[in-house]
């Protein structure tokens, strides 16, 4: 599982890099507007789908965003019924004064979810459903470009930091036992942290 992470960070990486001169625009163009408002759509790990807003502020020559990632799913993941929101603000920094481009992000990720259960054998012995909660939160490191100006694509490259747990702790209905569960496998998530690819399409607007 490192070993493809890395693979796909290095990919991702190259991606960056050759996609930025074949997306440029006339950066000279001092009479455009950078429309800092944009909208959009990302797919990839963790957060496999997530609303995505993001406002370039006029600090540093219109090169300070500020941005944030929401989404709510329900999924089953090895026989477990997951529900789970993730919420994620911070900042990127662009290096073009065009608020477009390359760029480098922080952020701080948080993760709430909740686990069904269900034959789940209990400290008791007995065997029932049961419900358990996941929360995690993290330091994002992002490099990640932008590429285009009212219709854009965007694709990112990073690093989460943080302590993730190990295994869930799951209550029988009626709260009367517990029991010690795995945490189910959810894409991109591992216990030294949680590796960020993603890609993004949206719109920009004012």
């Amino acid at each position: 599982m490192k070993q493809k992470n890395t693979n796909i960070a290095w990919l991702c990486c190259l991606m960056l890099i050759f996609s930025q001169p074949l997306f440029a625009q006339d950066d000279d163009d001092s009479t455009k507007s950078i429309k800092p408002l944009r909208i959009g759509v990302k797919v990839g790990v963790p957060n496999i789908i997530t609303a995505n807003a993001e406002y370039v502020t006029p600090l540093l020559g219109n090169r300070v965003a500020l941005a944030i990632d929401w989404m709510s799913l329900s999924k089953t993941v090895d026989e477990t019924s997951i529900n789970y929101n993730n919420f994620e603000i911070g900042t990127n920094i662009y290096f073009n004064k065009k608020g477009k481009g390359l760029y480098g992000g922080l952020s701080y990720f948080s993760f709430d979810g909740e686990g069904t259960f269900t034959e789940t054998e209990f400290d008791n012995g007995s065997i029932e459903d049961g419900t358990g909660k996941i929360e995690f939160n993290t330091i994002n490191l992002k490099l990640g470009a932008k590429l285009g100006r009212t219709f854009y694509f965007r694709i990112e490259v990073g690093y989460g930091f943080g302590d993730i747990p190990e295994f869930i702790v799951v209550t029988n209905n009626d709260g009367t036992q517990t029991t010690s569960e795995d945490i189910p496998e959810i894409p991109g998530i591992e216990t030294s942290g949680i590796p960020n690819f993603n890609f993004g399409i949206g719109f920009s607007f004012l």
